[in-house]
């Protein structure tokens, strides 16, 4: 037994202070405080480890002797000073005190990248705007008949001819086609202006042929006109000559033209003015009438206005022409029974 524990002496030393390393070194030093403690409470005595580690051989055995002595087991130990351990206060870590970040109002913009500003084009000249032409002719007020739109001069011809308006204008719009839907303003006034077929403001030929200026059934501006000779419309060239909006013939002029002149307060009148045109009509109508007042005309009067002018109702021929005069006279505000007196009276205007 001897003999082995001394052949294996540095393996039981080596598991005793991994014991000792266990059992009191590591839970030492894991906790620091306590080594302060330990190392106070504790007194050192070198000599303790010579009992430690005294192991006591029988010298009366030379064999052993000789083994122990042959200097290739022996080892020295260096003699441990006892020293004062000093204390190690483990170091304070300071703390840090965050900074509070507090969010700005302003909103930082990115910087802007510089964009190149294109030289501007030069800007062309204008070019100039033609002058304007007025709004109104500036017509001799000795030639400028009164009424300025359609409405105010069938009104002013019916108080002159004593022919209702709704009556008036029931002719007027077969005779005159869509002359009074179409016409501007402007030349509605130069129209209804005496001689204005030679007028300085009548420049084109087109505006003399749309103000009638020509012969409906040969379709030539007659010699007195500034475009004498040219031709507006394709006609047979027989007939009397029929002339102005209301395509009223030189025979109905003639006979009413110095009562008519009379009736306006002027000098002269002539078919192709639109006022002088409807007072011819008027007055014409009303003699083949003969009614007994110029505002309230009964149905029979209405209705032999038309047929009388046309020369009959047109229900022979097929036009018809009382019964587009009925819808145009109601449709202007007519409130007699028209038609009805148009179907009695058939073609017979001077029953």
């Amino acid at each position: 037994m001897k003999e082995y524990l001394v052949k294996n002496y540095r393996v039981f030393l080596s598991i005793i202070l991994s014991l000792m390393i266990v059992l009191f070194v590591i839970p030492i030093f894991s906790t620091p405080n306590k080594i302060k403690n330990l190392l106070s409470n504790i007194k050192f005595n070198p000599n303790s480890l010579t009992k430690l580690f005294t192991i006591k051989f029988d010298s009366k055995d030379p064999e052993l002797v000789s083994r122990l002595d042959d200097r290739k087991n022996s080892f020295n130990l260096t003699p441990i000073s006892q020293t004062t351990s000093v204390p190690v206060e483990p170091t304070s870590q300071s703390r840090l005190t965050p900074t509070t970040l507090y969010p700005t109002n302003k909103i930082i913009s990115p910087t802007k990248i510089p964009i190149k500003i294109p030289t501007n084009p030069p800007t062309p000249t204008k070019k100039p705007k033609p002058t304007r032409a007025p709004d109104v002719f500036p017509i001799d007020t000795s030639l400028a008949r009164p009424g300025k739109t359609a409405d105010e001069v069938f009104e002013i011809a019916s108080q002159k001819t004593c022919v209702p308006k709704a009556v008036l204008k029931g002719v007027a719009y077969i005779e005159s086609g869509s002359f009074f839907d179409v016409v501007s303003p402007k030349y509605f006034l130069l129209y209804n202006s005496y001689n204005w077929w030679n007028s300085e403001f009548l420049t084109e030929e087109k505006r003399a042929c749309s103000g009638y200026d020509y012969d409906s059934n040969t379709g030539l501006i007659p010699s007195d006109s500034k475009f004498a000779g040219h031709k507006c419309r394709d006609g047979s060239g027989s007939g009397l000559v029929t002339m102005g909006p209301l395509a009223v013939s030189d025979h109905w002029e003639g006979k009413f033209k110095k009562p008519a002149a009379s009736a306006l307060g002027v000098a002269k009148t002539g078919q192709r003015v639109i006022l002088d045109a409807i007072a011819i009509v008027g007055m014409s109508v009303k003699s083949n009438v003969k009614p007994a007042n110029c505002k309230s005309w009964t149905a029979h009067e209405v209705a032999k206005a038309a047929c009388s002018y046309y020369g009959s109702c047109g229900f022979k021929d097929g036009t018809y022409y009382c019964n587009t005069f009925c819808r145009n006279y109601a449709k202007f505000g007519g409130k007699a029974a028209c038609q009805t007196a148009v179907n009695q009276m058939q073609d017979n205007c001077w029953q």
